[in-house]
């Protein structure tokens, strides 16, 4: 079943490890999570909710971790497809930012990204593949995706497409 106007402009959130790296490089590990204000993990097929924004539009909550990298200068990329629709689209989000250390001090984080979405009346219950990719200042990359379904969100209309 495609939903219309599928594209998702931002969305960075779940959780499972991926390591990339060759021999002397270290390993570069990143974890997706969700959380506005402190990292969360998530499971595969875990219910995100769905926040109305300042300016008319909705967003889920994505947070990362990272280890094995520089933390200034990191370009960070969110893809988001409906599982119905298995082609990835084009990088929807890309961006440069600092990361922050854990609490723990022992990995780097960050926390708090507004994942927007197009049509979000559309997405509620559908499940999601979310994908982040970090590069890091010396063109390392590491990559976490996590299956998400967004919750309704109480003032959405109905779907346009349904």
């Amino acid at each position: 079943m495609t939903h219309p106007a599928m594209a998702v402009l931002l969305l960075v959130a779940s959780a499972g490890l991926v390591a990339c790296g060759g021999p002397g490089t270290g390993d570069l590990i990143v974890e997706l999570g969700t959380g506005e204000v402190g990292f969360e993990p998530l499971a595969d097929y875990q219910e995100v909710p769905l926040v109305a924004g300042p300016q008319g539009g909705h967003h889920v909550w994505l947070s990362f971790r990272a280890d094995g990298m520089p933390t200034d200068n990191v370009l960070f990329e969110v893809d988001v497809v409906p599982l119905e629709e298995m082609e990835p689209p084009p990088r929807r989000s890309a961006i440069r930012l600092t990361m922050t250390p854990t609490p723990d001090g022992e990995m780097h984080e960050w926390v708090g990204w507004p994942a927007q979405l197009d049509q979000p009346e559309c997405l509620v219950g559908v499940p999601l593949s979310v994908r982040i990719t970090i590069t890091d200042s010396r063109g390392r990359v590491a990559s976490d995706e996590r299956i998400v379904v967004p919750l309704d969100e109480p003032l959405l209309g109905e779907c346009a497409g349904s």
